[in-house]
């Protein structure tokens, strides 16, 4: 069976998507990724191998997404997960809320200043890739391809008022800004080699 990649703006967003996606085999989780990926440049692409285990069931895969040649030259472990306007092909609105609530759960208990800043950044990109799912149209509800899964349509059924662009610009408002943060020393004086996008 051939393995299609996935495609990803960058290493962030690939790794985010096991934060968001199921075990395919026992439909829990969370996916992990305990060795280092594997780079490979294809033209203008570079394709990365991820090994992954389900932390419930043990299931291991490899997982390879494309992401573009850029994210191989130098931002490898960069922070930003989606420099441009289009919206990700593998993560889906209900789920980038989803992972922003987490995030933000996490810098609620982060002890350290500087870390929980990291995640509280991370939630506020979490949001903001889920807003670009919206229309440009006076619309407060995303388009239904903004859903790639039968469980955020049924959520999104369920409590449409979570959806509310209105909503998730309030919560976005609540949240730091990258010049915010980047602007601001941190408390240790050095900055941290963790990156809030990988598993803890």
């Amino acid at each position: 069976m051939v393995n299609i990649p996935l495609i990803a703006h960058s290493l962030a967003e690939a790794y985010l998507y096991f934060e968001a996606t199921p075990c395919s085999t026992c439909q829990k989780g969370p996916l992990r990724a305990p060795a280092a990926p594997r780079f490979d440049c294809a033209g203008d692409k570079t394709i990365v191998s991820i090994e992954v285990r389900c932390h419930s069931c043990q299931a291991a895969t490899t997982m390879t997404f494309e992401l573009p040649g850029e994210a191989a030259e130098g931002g490898r472990e960069s922070d930003e997960v989606n420099p441009t306007d289009e919206p990700s092909r593998i993560i889906d609105a209900a789920q980038w809320i989803t992972l922003s609530g987490l995030l933000s759960e996490l810098a609620a208990r982060e002890t350290d200043k500087g870390e929980a800043r990291q995640l509280a950044l991370g939630a506020a990109q979490c949001l903001e890739e889920a807003l670009k799912f919206y229309d440009e149209v006076d619309n407060d509800l995303p388009p239904p391809e903004a859903f790639f899964h039968d469980s955020s349509r049924r959520r999104f059924r369920e409590n449409p008022e979570e959806f509310a662009r209105r909503r998730l610009i309030n919560l976005r408002s609540k949240l730091p800004t990258k010049s915010a943060v980047l602007s601001r020393p941190s408390p240790s004086g050095r900055e941290s080699k963790k990156r809030w996008w990988r598993p803890r």
